[in-house]
């Protein structure tokens, strides 16, 4: 938990394609043991997780405050009822997000909507955040796949009250 590390790729050489090596900005600190262990028929797989930040389209708090703050942008998602809004966030970097110590302001929030069948959260980056990165509040059927979350205050993925059913 504490040797995380953030670091940027400066090169990547695919001379061997089956393991490209990457050239990063700044050597690593701390040694990230990457192994399958087995123990007895049990199998733990220890390997370092990576995450790529980074996307092309960027929403992010005020770069002059938001960090000194706090207090970033929010996506708040609402509506009156079972699949009324569609909501399809995919592959977006969410950056100086949140706003720490206030109630409903998370990156990412649905908030009381019911069903959202037709919604999904997929392959986004939030880092750097103030409060939370997804939360559902009172909301169902709403994927969340494959996104990446770093540096954030409080859970990274929130689910509010208990009610919220098959996501």
């Amino acid at each position: 938990m504490d040797e995380a590390e953030k670091r940027f790729i400066t090169a990547i050489d695919r001379s061997n394609p089956d393991k490209p090596v990457l050239t990063l900005d700044k050597p690593l600190e701390f040694k990230h043991f990457a192994k399958t262990q087995y123990f007895g028929t049990d199998e733990f797989d220890m390997r370092a997780e990576v995450g790529l930040l980074s996307r092309n389209v960027v929403f992010r708090g005020d770069p002059e405050t938001s960090e000194a703050n706090e207090y970033g942008a929010t996506i708040f998602l609402h509506s009156m009822g079972d699949d009324s809004l569609t909501a399809r966030l995919s592959y977006i970097e969410l950056n100086h997000v949140g706003q720490a110590f206030k109630l409903g302001r998370y990156a990412v929030h649905f908030h009381m909507i019911g069903n959202v069948h037709n919604s999904y959260v997929k392959g986004n980056s939030v880092h750097e955040g103030f409060n939370r990165a997804f939360t559902f509040h009172g909301t169902s059927y709403l994927r969340l796949t494959d996104n990446v979350v770093y540096n954030v205050k409080g859970h990274n993925i929130f689910i509010e009250d208990a009610v919220e059913r098959h996501n």
